[in-house]
């Protein structure tokens, strides 16, 4: 697997990477994340192993794998805390290494009905005690079987 030197998602500890997420574990193809702004509760991000930068870029196998962990952190997710709605988005453009947020909405709450704001404008982020993100984290584990 092709890593990047200085990569958010390529080094096994970024400083940035670890001030705003956590790590949930290994998956088929990628890691997985769990924010630490939990406005939207139950979001994460999914980076794949490989530094590329575009879906296109990948094989076969690593677009499927790919694609088929994100839809079982997303069934998870709904399964765990029962959103609405789960968008799914991959951006890139200031970090070029392809990953997907997994983001769950629910009705009457944050951006319900439109995109989902990936850093809020206002700089209100809902932070939670440690103890509820190590819950949050060991259910995703055993939901995934991680």
């Amino acid at each position: 697997m092709a890593k990047a030197q200085g990569c958010f998602y390529c080094e096994e500890h970024h400083e940035k990477r670890d001030s705003i997420m956590y790590l949930v574990g290994k998956m088929t193809t990628g890691t997985l994340y769990l924010f630490r702004d939990q406005s939207h509760k139950g979001r994460c991000v999914l980076a794949l192993d490989d530094h590329k930068k575009e879906i296109f870029e990948l094989t076969d196998a690593q677009r499927a794998g790919i694609i088929g962990d994100v839809s079982r952190v997303a069934e998870a997710i709904k399964t765990l805390w029962g959103c609405n709605k789960i968008n799914i988005g991959s951006f890139g453009d200031t970090n070029p290494h392809l990953h997907f947020h997994i983001v769950p909405k629910y009705e009457g709450g944050l951006d319900f009905g439109g995109g989902f704001t990936i850093t809020r404008a206002d700089g209100d982020q809902t932070i939670l005690k440690q103890e509820e993100y190590d819950e949050m984290i060991a259910a995703l584990k055993k939901e995934l079987g991680l």
